[in-house]
C-alpha cells in the first residue's frame, strides 16, 4: 500500500478577510465597551477592598499599641501606688514606732520618778521610825527606871 502524498493548497480570498473582520470588529468593540471598563471597574473595587483592608489593619494596629500603652501606663500605675502605699505604710509604722518609744520613755521617767518618791518617802519613813523608835525607848527606860536619862 503505497501512501500518497498530497498537498494542500490555501487559496486566500476576500471571505477569508471578511470573517477575520466579523471576528475582530466585535472582539474590538467588545474590549473597548464592556471588558476594559470592567476591568477598571473590577480593580477599582479590588483598591477599595485592598484600601478598606489597609485601613482595618493600620486600625487594628493602632488598637493593639493603644491597649499595649495602656496596659504598660496601668503597669506603671499599680506599681507606682504599690510603691506609695508601702512608702505611707513605712511612714506610719515609723512614726507610730515613735510615739510607742516617747510613750515607753515618759513612761519610764514616770516610774524612776514614782521609785524616787518611794524610795524618798521610805527613807523618810524609816527615820522617823528611828526616831519614835528611840523617843519610845527613852521614854519607857525613864519610866521603868524612874528617871529622866540623858542621850
Amino acid at each position: 500500500m503505497a501512501i500518497r502524498a498530497t498537498a494542500m493548497t490555501l487559496d486566500l480570498d476576500v471571505t477569508y478577510i471578511f470573517v477575520l473582520a466579523l471576528l475582530a470588529v466585535p472582539l474590538i468593540l467588545l474590549n473597548h465597551l464592556v471588558f476594559r471598563p470592567f476591568m477598571a471597574l473590577f480593580a477599582e473595587r479590588h483598591e477599595r477592598l485592598e484600601g478598606a483592608f489597609g485601613r482595618a489593619e493600620s486600625l487594628l494596629v493602632k488598637a493593639e499599641q493603644r491597649a499595649q500603652d495602656f496596659s504598660d501606663r496601668i503597669q506603671v500605675a499599680t506599681s507606682e501606688g504599690i510603691a506609695a502605699r508601702t512608702r505611707i505604710r513605712s511612714e506610719a509604722t515609723e512614726a507610730m514606732t515613735r510615739r510607742v518609744d516617747e510613750e515607753r520613755q515618759r513612761l519610764r521617767d514616770k516610774v524612776e520618778a514614782a521609785v524616787k518618791e518611794i524610795e524618798a518617802s521610805a527613807e523618810a519613813a524609816l527615820v522617823r521610825a528611828h526616831e519614835d523608835a528611840q523617843r519610845l525607848a527613852q521614854q519607857t527606860a525613864e519610866k521603868m527606871l524612874g528617871r529622866r536619862i540623858e542621850s
